[in-house]
């Protein structure tokens, strides 16, 4: 089972889309989102209301016919309220389908890293033989940390109390890009790291082609905007990013667009000549 939340770059959310487009995985469940949200999302045109919608959310399956890789993926907004309900009714599907693996897969904006290098992918698992999967796959285990815990924090705690193995996955943005709001921050070079590890791990049967050509031209169409945005930040106080949770988008990881890639470059310099001026 795999989860995703928005995260700096949407870097899990397009894991889960990707695999969710190439496999055909169906839509078979949804959380209802009353008791979740606290503001929803509202649609207006021409002075009327005509959309309103609390916390997306969705469950997918896919059936391996060719083994035993059968797949529940899951992609949401994040839960404003009761988390700790939410977390419980996402493992009772986890645990109803019998789920022998849950991932979470997200990303975080740190310093210390630029675009010139090639992502790295973290673990923090639920059960110490996890280490030995994470570290036999390339994954490094998450340094020693200690403070204010997440989403994905509750997920591997309390999947551990019903024995299901749990393993979180990050993949580091530089931070210079990670605080740009999408599609700025797009960064499929993540995505495309933490998609390679999870099919190795799990033996998914998946062409992930398509996201090495879209991270590849991403990063020609971007690298003049990459390298403005890491020399105009050399000089940053830098923070660990603290910040709201990027905005939800449905999105299915279809490439972007010449054009828009040219109109995303041309607003970053009209950007950079405002603040010089």
């Amino acid at each position: 089972m795999l989860l995703a939340w928005p995260d700096p770059g949407h870097v899990g959310l397009r894991v889960v889309d990707y695999l969710r487009k190439k496999l055909r995985a169906r839509g078979f469940a949804k959380i209802r989102p009353y008791d979740f949200s606290v503001a929803p999302w509202v649609s207006v045109k021409d002075g009327l209301m005509d959309r309103l919608e609390f916390m997306k959310n969705e469950f997918y399956y896919w059936k391996d016919a060719k083994g035993s890789s059968d797949l529940i993926l899951f992609r949401s907004e994040y839960p404003a309220v009761n988390i700790y309900e939410y977390v419980c009714l996402v493992l009772d599907v986890a645990s109803e389908f019998g789920v022998k693996r849950l991932y979470t897969a997200s990303s975080f904006g740190a310093a210390g890293i630029t675009h010139r290098e090639e992502p790295v992918v973290l673990g923090v698992g639920n059960r110490v033989g996890l280490k030995a999967t994470m570290e036999k796959y390339g994954i490094k285990p998450y340094p020693e940390y200690k403070g204010v815990g997440n989403i994905q924090s509750a997920f591997l705690w309390l999947a551990k109390k019903r024995d299901i193995e749990a393993l979180s996955l990050w993949s580091p943005v530089p931070y210079y890009i990670a605080r740009l709001p999408f599609p700025w921050s797009n960064y499929p070079k993540c995505s495309l790291a933490m998609l390679q590890k999870l099919v190795a791990m799990e033996k998914i049967r998946v062409d992930i082609g398509d996201l090495e050509m879209f991270a590849r031209q991403t990063e020609s169409e971007m690298a003049k905007m990459y390298e403005d945005l890491y020399e105009g930040t050399k000089s940053d106080i830098a923070h660990p990013i603290a910040e709201l949770p990027p905005g939800y988008t449905d999105d299915e990881g279809e490439p972007i667009s010449d054009e828009d890639l040219k109109r995303i470059i041309r607003d970053l310099d009209d950007f950079f000549r405002r603040g010089k001026q």
